[in-house]
């Protein structure tokens, strides 16, 4: 089956692959996020700078684990430890995935109104 549009996100020239209607990718996804919940740093004790760098890890690592190790260095390739840069990209990556929800939702909603008898019942 070929991929749509709606399951590429395109960024800084890459198309990466994600259906958020198929099991072993919204898994991997869930996963991914969990990690990166956890790999952000919970303040700014070690330094700022530190603090910086272990929050743009987080999001290299939160992009490899979904689309493949190099991933995240092709996404950033460029932008040095800058979080104001990387909670950008971040943006842009939920922003895909929002539509593609919604859009996925529509199209339940259209198949219900389309098939199911008024009020709901089968």
């Amino acid at each position: 089956m070929m991929k749509d549009d709606l399951t590429i996100w395109h960024i800084h020239g890459l198309e990466l692959p994600l259906d958020i209607e198929d099991a072993d990718t919204v898994e991997k996804y869930e996963a991914a996020l969990a990690q990166l919940e956890q790999n952000i740093p919970a303040d700014k004790s070690g330094g700022t700078a530190a603090y910086i760098r272990a929050y743009c890890k987080a999001f290299r690592t939160l992009y490899d684990t979904l689309f493949g190790d190099g991933t995240a260095e092709q996404i950033f390739a460029g932008i040095s430890d800058n979080a104001r840069q990387y909670t950008a990209v971040y943006g842009e990556f939920l922003t895909f995935v929002a539509k593609q929800a919604a859009q996925a939702q529509e199209a339940q909603r259209q198949l219900q109104k389309k098939y199911l008898p008024k009020g709901g019942r089968r």
